[in-house]
């Protein structure tokens, strides 16, 4: 949920909590007001009886003036000397065009009196529906006011919110398109709210250092991968020159060797570190559709002496027609680095089977049972024998399926090492 309706929606909870209190109790202290003067008006008209029954005034004198409605009925015995106040349901008489009687809510005040010697019980009501109907309809009123009251805030805090946060929501779409390859800063956007401006200026900053920390190391990455290579040429040439020599002894010869594996290692090691450097900062972007099939049958024939050296059987089996948006070189180093893995780590006389399938590829090669987990073939550096490979094979094809969000998936099964690649 974004923010601006995260804070409206706490906001309107908060709103409707104080409203129903407050509208709650507001209901509360009138309906306890009205109570409160309904019963100190029939406490009056107690009062006011009895002072009018102690000057002589005849008890039957009271019936139309006195409350909404007076009860007298003689008594035998005193049962009310203290006045009673009470809730009753009064019924109207039945009238002659009316089918139901109707029925009234009224307070009543209840207390026996003496006079010349007679006993009377004497009660006084008042109708309490008007002032029920009253605070319900206040009450009906206060809830409709509050309730197009929060309509009208949620609405002036959905667009002022909006409005605040607007600077907020340019700055993110800012950094979805901000692509450190195009070398392009963030601009912030203008605002006046002082957090904002200075969130914006921050981020601003942030990726204009990001650009200038990319464009030193691909420069030095691009410096390093081409200054090396002069001097590899040129140890490689004296090495080559001196193992020329006739008067070599065998140690000689052995070193000499030796040394010439380790440079070979290292201009290995160059450009593998430059191609996975390049991928890291997304700067092959020449893609084009490749038919997979036909570069496996290329790829297959590049390596062909080497299938033969160790007497391996190929199968090939293409079930469908795959064309994938890639670099060429990169899917020409994908393949290689597969092809390169499944020979190197393979058995003398063994296997090597290739499926193509809708949108994936299956390759699958004889070789030993993996001693480590998974997850370490596709590490960097990682290496069964680190004398005879660099560890960077594996690393590269994850790299470069990454690269193209592809995925890849590695299984021992049956005695068979096997990569599925799905487009």
């Amino acid at each position: 949920m974004k923010l601006v309706y995260k804070t409206i929606l706490i906001n309107t909870i908060v709103s409707i909590s104080i409203l129903f209190i407050g509208e709650w109790s507001l209901y509360i202290f009138l309906r306890q007001k009205i109570e409160k003067e309904t019963k100190e008006h029939l406490e009056k008209e107690c009062h006011y009886v009895k002072e009018e029954l102690e000057e002589g005034t005849n008890i039957y004198a009271f019936g139309n003036n006195v409350g909404d409605d007076v009860e007298i009925e003689e008594i035998n015995t005193l049962k009310y000397n203290q006045p009673l106040i009470d809730d009753v349901v009064l019924k109207e008489e039945y009238e002659e065009d009316e089918k139901e009687a109707e029925m009234f809510t009224s307070k009543r005040i209840v207390f026996d009196v003496i006079q010349k010697e007679k006993m009377y019980r004497v009660s006084i009501y008042k109708t309490t529906d008007d002032e029920e109907d009253i605070t319900k309809n206040l009450f009906v009123i206060l809830v409709l006011s509050g309730i197009l009251m929060l309509l009208v805030l949620v609405t002036a805090n959905v667009f002022v919110y909006n409005k605040l946060f607007s600077p907020v929501y340019k700055l993110i779409q800012e950094i979805k398109k901000f692509s450190i390859q195009k070398q392009l800063k963030i601009i912030p956007p203008t605002t006046t709210t002082k957090e904002f401006a200075e969130l914006g200026n921050i981020i601003s900053s942030m990726s204009k250092k990001n650009i200038e920390d990319y464009v030193l190391m691909k420069e030095f990455t691009e410096n390093m991968a081409h200054e090396i290579q002069t001097p590899i040429a040129v140890i490689s040439s004296k090495i080559e020159q001196c193992m020329q020599d006739k008067h070599l002894t065998e140690t000689q010869s052995q070193l000499l060797g030796d040394a010439n594996k380790a440079l070979n290692k290292l201009f290995n090691l160059n450009k593998g570190l430059s191609l996975l450097s390049k991928l890291d900062n997304k700067q092959y972007t020449s893609n084009q559709p490749i038919k997979i099939n036909a570069l496996i049958k290329e790829r297959l024939s590049y390596f062909s002496d080497f299938i033969e050296d160790k007497n391996i059987a190929v199968s090939e089996n293409y079930n469908s027609d795959i064309t994938v948006n890639m670099d060429v070189s990169l899917a020409e180093t994908l393949l290689d680095n597969i092809f390169k893995n499944a020979i190197k780590h393979n058995f003398e006389n063994g296997k090597i089977s290739i499926v193509t399938e809708p949108n994936a590829i299956i390759i699958s090669n004889t070789g030993d049972e993996p001693t480590v987990t998974i997850e370490q073939f596709f590490s960097r550096f990682y290496s069964k024998n680190i004398n005879e490979s660099l560890g960077l094979g594996l690393s590269i094809i994850k790299k470069i399926i990454d690269y193209y969000h592809f995925k890849i998936t590695y299984i021992y099964i049956n005695g068979f090492h096997q990569i599925t690649i799905q487009f």
